[in-house]
């Protein structure tokens, strides 16, 4: 577990300084149009959405390990094309990285979930501390030396991870047709989608919202990099404490659309702080009680992993692109009522933990 939570760390950082690099990185090389920077941050979510059932299919006929090593390697290729600098290459980029987190991803989880809850929850602490790192040194690269600066680093890291995934064992291989996925994986799946759906929209509009009104767009960097220290509360102690459930995960859904509200029409350092702090509370029982809830048990980890995954994709396209034109036609404001749609999760999850008290 010790080279899959390194790897897994490796690329959460990573993927934490381009997360917050990439629009303003666009808007930089000539992309005016906020629904053309959705489009291009999405593309990612176009390409992993169908490579992430068909890698959890590989995944256990090849294995788990092998399919990581595919997508660690598509990640340094993706941001070898971001650093040609045209919004062309950076689509391409895009393309190349949805393959690896179609392929890297879901494959991680699916070897903490054959461990069991409490390696779900130290890799999604690896997670965390990934997005505790990733995002701030991001926005501050960003604001030193731009986004091929920033990109530069981000490949370094990828890059690096090619050491740590050489050395990740176990998990799947050798099934001939991988077992029936449960009903509870698509249920999480529509959960997570609708959860996507309102990070992605403020996480790929505020810090265009900062770069447009003359604000530093390390302000989105403080927020997120508090988040994700305030998440490592709950990934620690959730699992050992025994509060995995339904009830945990609506109120943590609750939590994390208060902090994403309050961001989205913050201005200043201590505001983006705080709400990140919020929202990291939030956030941070989501991970854990949505992937154990979802996977936890499940026969074919890798294929439920893969399906239940794709709804981050779903929700990353969805979001900025339906969005991106609210935000076009009536200004950044909308993103203070995005938020308002993950009251859906709340009343489903609790609505859940009750009917699983009654039977």
């Amino acid at each position: 577990m010790r080279s899959l939570n390194l790897a897994t760390l490796l690329f959460f950082t990573a993927n934490g300084i381009t997360a917050v690099v990439i629009p303003p990185y666009l808007r930089d090389l000539g992309v005016s149009n906020e629904s053309a920077i959705g489009a291009i941050v999405s593309t990612a979510f176009f390409i992993s959405i169908v490579v992430r059932p068909l890698g959890g299919y590989l995944g256990e006929r090849v294995g788990y390990s092998a399919v990581m090593r595919l997508g660690a390697v598509a990640a340094v290729v993706g941001h070898l094309m971001y650093l040609i600098a045209n919004p062309a290459a950076v689509q391409m980029g895009r393309a190349l990285h949805g393959l690896a987190i179609g392929m890297f991803l879901p494959m991680s989880i699916a070897i903490s979930a054959n461990e069991g809850a409490a390696a779900m929850a130290s890799r999604a602490l690896a997670v965390g501390v990934g997005n505790v790192v990733g995002p701030m040194a991001g926005s501050l690269l960003y604001d030193l030396g731009g986004g091929r600066l920033a990109v530069a680093v981000s490949l370094a890291l990828h890059t690096a991870n090619l050491l740590a995934v050489a050395g990740v064992a176990g998990g799947g291989g050798g099934a001939k047709s991988p077992p029936a996925v449960e009903r509870r994986v698509y249920l999480y799946m529509l959960l997570l989608a609708l959860y996507a759906s309102v990070y992605m929209t403020v996480s790929t509009f505020t810090p265009v919202r900062l770069r447009d009104g003359g604000l530093p767009v390390a302000y989105w960097g403080l927020f997120s990099s508090a988040a994700a220290l305030a998440s490592l509360a709950p990934r620690a102690v959730l699992v050992r404490a025994g509060l995995v459930n339904g009830a945990t995960a609506g109120a943590a859904s609750a939590v994390a659309a208060l902090g994403l509200a309050l961001a989205a029409s913050a201005t200043d350092p201590l505001i983006f702080a705080a709400a990140g702090v919020l929202y990291g509370f939030g956030q941070g029982a989501v991970v854990v009680t949505y992937q154990v809830l979802a996977l936890a048990g499940s026969r074919g980890a890798g294929l439920a992993s893969a399906v239940y995954t794709m709804g981050w994709d779903v929700g990353s396209i969805a979001g900025p692109l339906l969005f991106g034109w609210f935000v076009d036609r009536y200004g950044f404001p909308v993103l203070e009522y995005v938020p308002l749609l993950l009251s859906v999760n709340v009343a489903v999850l609790l609505i859940n933990s009750l009917r699983g008290r009654n039977r």
